[in-house]
């Protein structure tokens, strides 16, 4: 991959992270316009590298046709990388290099027959006998009595400007992705996620298994059932700190699987209903499984920050 495909997936990288894109889908009109960018970014890419297979064509029909194509794909591959940016609220300006190319573009592919220039009209054309796949001299005349002015356009010339000044555009783009990540990661990586569950819940689990057993000391197994769901509130508090409740696909579903086991363990230990000592066993055996699952994510978590983008 060249170092523009290589931006590309490294912007990938970070708008698919969970967090990140849990964000990003917040505001679906700004998210569409993101990958269609980014589509845009590879699409005209395979384009452009495709260009050298064309530079032998002499006919002039196909010289235009070649002509006109490419510096529509060098635009709307500066578009779609200034959207990039737009969409993620980063900004970055567009080089003067880039610049150029676009007005060279508006004026022998875009817009040629009429033109202002400050104020006063002008009319570009691409001389017939000059168009090449590879190069073209663009006229431009003026009302009045201005002279007439030409230039030569050497399209490799364009696209190597190109690779160049757009790599610096969505490079600008990463850094700054990078950047924030790696900010977020440092506020937070000091606080363990895994320390959410402490080395105690194994002594609670235990006791909720003795008091299954014994009636006498169900109020000593309400009290361990409720320092374990006070670890389980503090993982997810401390999640939503991190704007991450509610985004990971596997903490949800422990979530949602522990919910019904401690009602009705809580249930039983108050007395007030009629779930027996084989299915509050039951109910303590899953609640531990879950609560080690989640243990296991909290751990990969606080590894994750720990680590780089």
């Amino acid at each position: 991959m060249n170092s523009i495909q290589n931006h590309e997936a490294r912007i990938r990288e970070f708008i698919n992270g969970t967090r990140k894109q849990s964000f990003l889908l917040k505001c679906f009109a700004s998210w569409n316009k993101l990958c269609s960018s980014l589509d845009l970014i590879g699409d005209t890419q395979l384009a452009i590298d495709s260009y050298p297979t064309f530079k032998n064509l002499n006919e002039h029909g196909e010289c235009y046709l070649i002509v006109y194509g490419i510096l529509q794909t060098l635009l709307l591959q500066q578009d779609a990388a200034s959207h990039i940016a737009d969409s993620l609220s980063i900004k970055v300006k567009r080089p003067k290099a880039l610049e150029n190319i676009r007005k060279i573009r508006n004026n022998a592919a875009g817009h040629p027959s009429h033109q202002k220039e400050n104020g006063q009209a002008r009319s570009c054309f691409i001389t017939r006998m000059s168009v090449k796949a590879t190069s073209f001299r663009l006229m431009t005349v003026y009302s009045g009595d201005k002279e007439y002015k030409t230039e030569h356009i050497e399209i490799p010339a364009l696209i190597e400007t190109q690779q160049k000044y757009l790599c610096e555009v969505l490079g600008k783009v990463v850094s700054e992705l990078e950047r924030q990540e790696m900010e977020h990661r440092e506020k937070h990586k000091n606080t363990k996620l895994a320390n959410s569950f402490h080395p105690s819940i194994s002594y609670h689990f235990g006791k909720l298994f003795e008091a299954i057993n014994n009636e006498d000391v169900h109020a000593l197994g309400a009290i361990s059932l409720k320092m374990i769901t006070d670890c389980l509130n503090s993982f997810k508090d401390e999640l939503s700190l991190r704007g991450e409740w509610g985004i990971y696909d596997s903490v949800n579903y422990h979530y949602e699987l522990i919910e019904y086991p401690v009602n009705r363990l809580e249930s039983y230990f108050d007395n007030t209903n009629d779930v027996n000592e084989k299915d509050a066993y039951i109910y303590v055996s899953f609640l531990s499984e879950q609560v080690n699952s989640l243990n296991e994510i909290a751990n990969e978590l606080d590894d994750k920050y720990r680590s780089k983008p």
